[in-house]
């Protein structure tokens, strides 16, 4: 894969190969030497708080997936850590949820809203109108578990998508396929044993962050780590997805 830099504001690049760091963000849209970079591949803002080393190795994932037939546009790099572009911010609310307002209130209400005692939202502004087919499998995945679950993220538009800085560009989220569901528990067995009944439950997509998992009905894949690729997946998951006959492992 060609290396491609990453420079900061007030970078200077004096080996042809990697930049000199003088400020914490980073500049993203290219350089003197090297051209553009991360901008250009994930569709950030020139400045988004992402460190040189992150940044390669996000490139060294698109490049891992790509070579091994998979689509990392599907993935979210940044995913847990949007932020709008507009204000620094963590974004709105998600339009169609309990706490948009004005226009935004008014998106997808013609999709009913669906309830159940086995699945909660993280906040009022949690847009919940994934596909029933999803819905259904969430709340098999909460019963089987023996407690709610609560969702992070479900349904975004792609208007809401796009401004979300850290979202895929193909997010299964703006297709009603994929939610974020909150772990819940810091043992690493209990969460192993939600990525087993997550698999159970017939989601084909998992995504594992810090705080939460990823589900969806995509193509069989999985991700997570310092890049979200499967080359930086947590050890600990590998053993549970290989089982699972997720590839790659």
């Amino acid at each position: 894969m060609e290396r491609r830099g990453l420079y900061r504001q007030g970078d200077s690049d004096t080996s042809g190969d990697r930049p000199v760091s003088f400020s914490p963000n980073v500049f993203a849209n290219g350089g003197p030497t090297l051209g553009s970079a991360i901008a250009d591949v994930l569709g950030l803002d020139d400045t988004v708080g992402v460190s040189d080393d992150e940044a390669r190795s996000i490139l060294e994932g698109i490049a891992a997936e790509q070579a091994a037939g998979g689509d990392y546009y599907l993935n979210d790099p940044l995913e847990g850590r949007e932020v709008s572009p507009n204000t620094g911010q963590p974004p709105g609310a998600a339009p169609g949820s309990d706490a948009a307002t004005g226009a935004d209130a008014q998106v997808d209400t013609s999709i009913p809203v669906p309830t159940s005692e086995w699945i909660r939202k993280y906040n009022p502004g949690v847009n919940t109108r994934v596909l029933p087919e999803v819905w259904t499998k969430l709340e098999n995945f909460a019963i089987s578990l023996g407690r709610p679950i609560v969702m992070s993220s479900g349904y975004r538009s792609p208007a809401y998508n796009a401004t979300l800085s850290g979202a895929a560009s193909k997010s299964l989220h703006m297709r009603r396929m994929a939610a974020d569901i909150r772990w819940g528990t810091s043992n690493v067995q209990a969460r192993i044993d939600m990525i087993q009944k997550a698999i159970d439950a017939g989601f084909t997509g998992i995504g594992c962050y810090d705080n939460f998992i990823h589900v969806d009905i995509g193509t069989k894949r999985s991700w997570g780590g310092a890049n979200n690729s499967y080359t930086s997946m947590p050890a600990q998951y590998i053993p549970v997805l290989k089982a699972n006959g997720f590839p790659n492992y």
